[in-house]
């Protein structure tokens, strides 16, 4: 059997469904291939992200989202935190790939791996399409390099515990264990990949040490998840486009994963859209498709490493002593003097090259205050500070000078 379409999007968690329902709903001929075997685990969903399908309808009929839940933290001294939403992971996935199929994308009940003009399923059958997105998660990978081996072993337990989250570091690893209003509790454990004990038995030590008290045990099956944190390798075909651990595997401490996975959809989205608008923006992709996935893996993962040195009291645990200075010693916020640089941005849908205003509060860049170019709010303040803007945009300098003054002071010393 050979099925010819637009585009074909191999995996429906939420970096490829969120794929298909974008090009569905262009009115692209989308394949959207997933084998739909749900593994059920529980994950936190990022405020962000939360807000983001809220806006767009896609959390419209989920019942299986729960919070703000409190979380507690028991690291480096930290002894409590904020709130956070957490969701059935295989529900969300699915109902995010009925969204997909009732925007207009088919569905194919299968695993599928990516060929040349198309993709082949499991079963033999060949799928035909101009480009295929692959969303197939950490196994679909080609990396640049990745940080040491690291397990989640994951999976109900057996407590009695009022609703809430807690974050647990300890010597041979760090606990993440949400306690659900119905009665329910899940536990995470991130290990080293190497160790004594098939799986149910290393979740079972991890639980007696990070939390004595606890006294649970794994309640079934326990999932054993490959998590290290990986760095994405340069993007070659334009054909095959990666999305989410696909293209680059954030570090679990960040919380960004599923953000990642539903923002490097969206940046997909451009680049399909930029290379069927635009004949010759290739380059232009590219560079927009590597930039994009090594700032946000680069910066996610100091962000981890931060949080790793932060707690001294295993630094010398193996564990801990391997992880602390992946993926470099680069500082998080480096400091930096206020410079316009180019760059490629999405806008109206597609990619452009515009100038962004870097600063010491946003290195990543601003394109704009508002409606109004930082580049040119920033050129005018050298010029002639307040009194410049006030000639160019009349009442609204000040508003313009405040937040300009903002961004260009430095971080405190501790923040970096």
């Amino acid at each position: 059997m050979t099925r010819h379409a637009d585009l074909i999007v191999l995996g429906g968690g939420p970096a490829g469904a969120v794929s298909a329902w974008l090009a569905a709903r262009e009115g692209l001929d989308v394949l959207l291939v997933d084998p739909d075997r749900q593994r059920p685990r529980i994950e936190g969903l990022s405020p962000r992200l939360h807000r983001w399908l809220a806006q767009q309808g896609l959390l419209r009929g989920f019942a299986h989202i729960h919070g703000p839940l409190r979380r507690q933290v028991d690291w480096a001294g930290i002894s409590d935190s904020n709130a956070e939403h957490v969701v059935l992971r295989g529900a969300l996935d699915a109902h995010l790939r009925q969204a997909a199929v009732a925007a207009g994308a088919v569905p194919v009940v299968a695993s599928g791996r990516p060929e040349a003009g198309g993709a082949v399923l499991s079963d033999g059958r060949r799928l035909h399409a101009p480009l295929v997105i692959d969303a197939r998660g950490r196994n679909a990978q080609a990396t640049a390099g990745r940080a040491p081996a690291t397990v989640a072993l994951s999976g109900w337990v057996r407590a009695a515990l009022p609703p809430g989250i807690r974050l647990t570091a300890f010597a041979r690893g760090w606990l993440w264990r949400v306690a659900l209003p119905d009665g329910r509790v899940w536990a995470q454990a991130m290990l080293d990949a190497a160790g004594e004990g098939d799986p149910q038995a290393r979740l079972l030590a991890a639980l007696v040490e990070a939390e004595p008290a606890l006294c649970a045990a794994p309640a079934g099956p326990v999932l054993a998840r490959e998590a290290a944190p990986r760095l994405p390798a340069p993007v070659a075909d334009l054909a095959l486009l990666r999305v989410g651990d696909a293209f680059a595997a954030m570090d679990p401490l960040s919380g960004h994963g599923q953000f990642w996975a539903v923002s490097s959809a969206l940046a997909v989205a451009a680049v399909r859209r930029t290379l069927a608008a635009r004949p010759g923006s290739g380059p232009l992709c590219r560079r927009f498709l590597i930039r994009r996935a090594w700032e946000s893996s680069l910066h996610q993962m100091r962000v981890g490493r931060d949080f790793l040195r932060a707690e001294t009291r295993f630094r010398d645990a193996p564990f801990w002593s391997a992880r602390r200075d992946f993926p470099d010693d680069h500082p998080l916020i480096a400091p930096t003097a206020p410079r316009i640089e180019p760059a490629i941005l999405v806008e109206d849908g597609l990619l452009a090259e515009r100038e962004l205003l870097c600063t010491p509060r946003s290195p990543g860049g601003i394109g704009w205050f508002g409606a109004i170019p930082a580049p040119e709010v920033w050129r005018l303040w050298q010029r002639g500070g307040e009194a410049a803007l006030q000639a160019r945009w009349g009442g609204a300098a000040p508003a313009l000078a405040r937040r300009l003054l903002s961004e260009i002071a430095p971080w405190p010393a501790s923040a970096a």
